[in-house]
């Protein structure tokens, strides 16, 4: 007997004391892993109150935050279709108003005794992501003590405490999206299996029992089978397009029935198991199908089709064994048979219904496929993960710990005729998600379960090596073993990138704070939906119940704001305007080919297309990032591109790199021509106003890299020593002559491309005008935008005519100098046009020069912040009596002129005016525009 043993012997209470620490220890383990996950997870939240005021991380959270009041307001209902975005059509989206928000919604209404604040309810989703990230380790734990015992749960939950991925990025405060509910209902729903299918192992139930109705015998089976379909259709209740796991579930089937009867053992009571569990997701589904179509982005026919589809696999199964078997087929013929049947259905599908076959192989692939499509790569959680390393970096070694994991209970399925059905499922589910994650780092997320899973058995497993129920008692060797092992997993996770406590840092993100200023102005300044022209209240009521439809009839005064699809849901939420577009990536065929139209005239058209005749798009609300063409700074300009066909990046900028001072490589974009001629440049950089070409040139040189890629880079001076031999990038010349000359000689060269400098004229626009903005500035590190306003919204107005005479066959140029309050800096609107033969001459102008007040939201139109400074100035250079002479003359534009409220024109006469020295000239104005230095609005 060993020394520890014979020490216990002598000391009852100890003994006593280790016996209840190796029965209970798991408890306050679990309760402190369970604590320190909540407490990293919810400590930042009071990053997110800003000015009282709730702020999400992302997007998709603010549209949970609608979904989730709706339910508050009309429990426990959710919204069958929202008229409140996707102008001029709305919308139902399926993964919206579901299970996730029904709960937020019920703890809402709990916490504010059944009449909860907008404040409470805010709240209450801003925690509800840490809440629901922590409960994912109570079915981690579980499916980790099924696989490897007690410690074998509690090493899953310890790897999954301190792994620093994307479970623990979508479950922190604020990021309120349904993602981490994904997590715990899909891991509950592979909990509710794994415990269904070893039911059924240990009670065996056979056909035979149903039709003599042996309850008794079957109660076990048919009871933890249905809570395993329950739990599946709650996963599917959270998110319609987890049918993901729908597909997971029918792989383990066919290949666990195959092995068992490869293995001689009878497969039919887990295919009970699996029929009874898949018909019970089923029906509880089908109760909440709201869309009598075969879609995965809703509640629709596919997710009670598809688990009837698998139950039915498992019957056919069970029935084909016991086919088989009395006719003594060799065991391999079996999963022959079923995997040519299975091949024969696909053939017969894809002849017979081409379509449905193209549905499933198209989601197949984009989901496990490892392809995706220009469009969805430009969908941040859309996009491949980066590659294995990723994986390292947020679990550490605990991905070697699973994978071998993995291979081990592979090799027992294969090898061994015993091997339990859950450990197959495990493995299965891994992988699957693997393949995912691989494909759309959007499901990475689902990877921290089996990894911690696996980990925790094979922790399990190797344990089991050492006897602790021996006589001989613990020994100081085997402690140190369980530590080491322990250590192995867990440190290795504070090694790679950023700890548990730094990743769980987090606020909202400076875009909302830099959209949310201008998108409370918009609120404020401008009408209530359904008042635009006429004035009054809103007529399109904000959380009211409509109707599901393809296409929302809007009445008149109802307008849209068009936008990037990223913005939607702060339209909708924060400005309660109707967005064009939408997360959702609806709209985007309409927005996409606008931001990038070459000409007004183009641009008006697309949105002539989709608006209504009696509600229109008003405003259209762009910021920095999509007019940033460089990526690395936060850049969405690539994004638009890719929606619109024929349309490729390469048209508007292009890269070149060059030696930064620390000696690595930067990327430079610059823009091309195009780039300068589309709407979203046009207007946020310019206003709408002309721009000239500036004395700028981008010079470069075609070069290539060893492995013989070919790439731009920057001009090589010979004049400089070897190392220093980098020539300039930007060339800045004292005229538009030199600079063109400049770009004649050299082919490697073009004229204008950075900031705000094209190569060419671009046109002044006569219906798009800036009425308000943000105060925040755009992106600091930008040397492009000069401290720009993040947010700009404009306004889609008729415009102002304004008619006048000068000297005849000549250039008339038109000015006026507006002020924004925002960011109390000044810009000018430019604009020419051409005399005829006679001298008169005619243009449309967006802004007004007064009248500001006579049209306010009370009268259905805009308060608008950013007002002129000056009147309309005029010049032009002609002849008077035969000689060279400058002509000037002003005028005012009234804000009835700009919206359409009166039809009048306004009148300007140019009056002949000697040029002074300086090309300075007299004339009235309230400020001199020509001497006033642009600067960024």
């Amino acid at each position: 007997m060993s020394q520890s043993r014979g020490y216990l012997d002598d000391n009852p209470e100890l003994e006593s004391a280790l016996e209840w620490a190796e029965r209970w220890y798991h408890v306050p383990v679990l309760l402190v892993l369970l604590g320190f996950m909540l407490w990293n997870r919810v400590r930042s939240w009071e990053n997110f109150i800003v000015d009282g005021e709730v702020l999400f991380s992302g997007n998709d959270a603010w549209y949970h935050y609608r979904s989730t009041q709706y339910v508050v307001e009309h429990w426990p209902a959710t919204m069958p279709f929202d008229p409140w975005t996707a102008f001029p059509y709305g919308t139902s989206n399926g993964q919206f108003g579901t299970l996730f928000d029904q709960i937020v919604a019920t703890v809402a209404l709990i916490i504010g005794l059944g009449s909860p604040s907008d404040q409470t309810v805010a709240m209450t989703l801003l925690f509800a992501p840490a809440v629901f990230g922590t409960l994912v380790a109570i079915p981690t734990y579980l499916i980790g003590r099924r696989l490897g015992g007690r410690l074998g749960g509690v090493t899953a939950v310890t790897v999954m405490a301190f792994s620093t991925g994307w479970l623990l990025r979508r479950s922190l405060v604020g990021f309120s999206d349904h993602h981490v509910a994904e997590a715990l209902f899909q891991a509950l729903g592979v909990l509710g299996v794994m415990v269904a299918v070893s039911v059924a192992a240990r009670d065996k139930p056979i056909y035979e029992q149903f039709t003599e109705r042996d309850i008794d015998a079957l109660r076990d089976t048919i009871s933890w089978s249905m809570l395993a379909g329950v739990a599946i259709a709650m996963y599917l209740w959270v998110w319609p397009p987890g049918v993901l796991l729908l597909g997971i579930l029918g792989v383990f089937f066919l290949l666990r029935l195959s092995l068992e009867y490869v293995h001689d053992s009878s497969p039919e009571h887990t295919a009970i198991a699996g029929a009874i569990t898949m018909t019970t997701a089923a029906v509880v589904s089908a109760s909440r199908i709201n869309v009598l179509e075969i879609t995965a982005t809703a509640q629709s026919l596919l997710q009670p089709g598809l688990a009837l589809a698998v139950g039915f696999g498992c019957v056919f199964m069970a029935w084909l064994a016991r086919f088989m078997e009395q006719r003594e087929y060799g065991r391999y013929v079996y999963p022959a048979t079923v995997f040519g049947i299975l091949a024969f259905g696909a053939i017969l599908m894809a002849v017979v219904t081409p379509s449905l076959w193209d549905f499933f192989t198209r989601n197949v692939t984009r989901v496990i496929g490892f392809t995706i499509s220009e469009t969805a790569g430009t969908v941040g959680e859309a996009a491949p993960l980066r590659g294995a390393g990723v994986l390292f970096e947020a679990h550490g070694f605990a991905v070697i710990v699973a994978a071998i994991g993995g291979v081990f209970l592979l090799a027992k399925q294969l090898f061994s005729d015993d091997a339990p059905a859950e450990e197959l499922l495990v493995v299965v589910w891994a992988l699957f998600i693997l393949l995912a994650a691989f494909t759309q780092q959007r499901f990475a997320y689902y990877l921290a379960a089996p990894i911690a899973v696996l980990s925790g058995m094979v922790v399990g497993q190797f344990i089991r090596w050492f006897d602790f129920s021996a006589d001989d008692g613990i020994e100081y060797y085997q402690i140190m073993t369980i530590l080491t092992v322990l250590l192995v997993i867990v440190v290795p996770l504070f090694a790679f990138g950023t700890t548990p406590v730094e990743a769980g840092s987090t606020g909202p993100e400076p875009s909302i704070q830099g959209w949310d200023e201008s998108l409370q102005w918009m609120e404020e300044n401008t009408p209530a939906e359904g008042a635009y022209g006429s004035g009054g209240d809103a007529t399109l009521e904000y959380y009211g119940t409509y109707q599901q439809q393809q296409d929302f009839d809007y009445q008149e005064g109802q307008y849209g704001v068009l936008s990037w699809w990223d913005y939607g849901h702060w339209i909708t939420t924060r400005a309660e305007r109707v967005p064009n577009a939408n997360p959702f990536q609806q709209g985007t065929d309409t927005a996409a080919p606008f931001l990038i139209a070459q000409n007004e005239t183009r641009a008006n058209s697309i949105l002539d297309s989709t608006d209504e005749d009696d509600a229109k798009t008003r405003y259209v609300a762009v910021d920095w990032k999509m007019a940033e063409t460089n990526g690395n700074l936060g850049g969405k300009f690539f994004a638009p591109p890719a929606f619109v066909d024929g349309a490729q990046t390469s048209d508007f900028y292009s890269r070149l790199y060059v030696q930064s001072q620390s000696g690595g490589v930067r990327q430079v974009t610059f823009q091309r021509q195009a780039y300068y001629e589309t709407m979203v440049t046009r207007l946020y950089r310019f206003h709408g106003s002309a721009a000239e070409p500036k004395p700028i040139v981008i010079d470069w040189e075609n070069k290539q890299t060893s492995q013989g890629v070919q790439y731009r880079g920057a001009p090589t001076n010979e004049q400089e020593p070897e190392g220093q031999r980098q020539g300039q990038v930007i060339r800045q010349f004292q005229s538009l002559e030199q600079a063109r000359q400049y770009v004649e000689q050299d082919a490697t060269s073009q004229l204008g491309g950075y900031g705000d400098a094209p190569g060419e004229r671009v046109p002044a626009m006569e219906h798009y005008r800036l009425v308000g903005s943000s105060e925040t500035e755009a992106f600091p590190n930008s040397p492009q935008y000069q401290h720009s306003a993040w947010t700009k919204i404009f306004e889609r107005v008729p415009g102002a005519t304004i008619e006048g005479t000068g000297p005849a066959n000549t250039t008339v140029r038109a000015a006026v100098q507006m002020r924004n309050p925002a960011t109390n800096k000044t810009f000018i609107y430019r604009q020419r046009t051409q005399t005829d033969q006679n001298g008169n001459f005619e243009m449309t102008v967006p802004y007004s020069t007064t009248g500001y007040d006579d049209w306010g939201t009370d009268e259905g139109y805009t308060n608008v912040s950013v007002r002129a400074e000056t009147q309309y100035q005029f010049s032009a250079i002609g002849a008077n009596n035969g000689n060279r002479t400058g002509f000037t003359g002003a005028t005012e534009v009234t804000e009835g002129q700009v919206i359409g409220e009166d039809d009048s024109a306004a009148t300007v006469e140019l009056e002949p005016v000697t040029i002074q020295q300086g090309n300075e000239t007299s004339g009235e104005s309230r400020a001199p525009v020509t001497n006033v230095a642009e600067a960024g609005a």
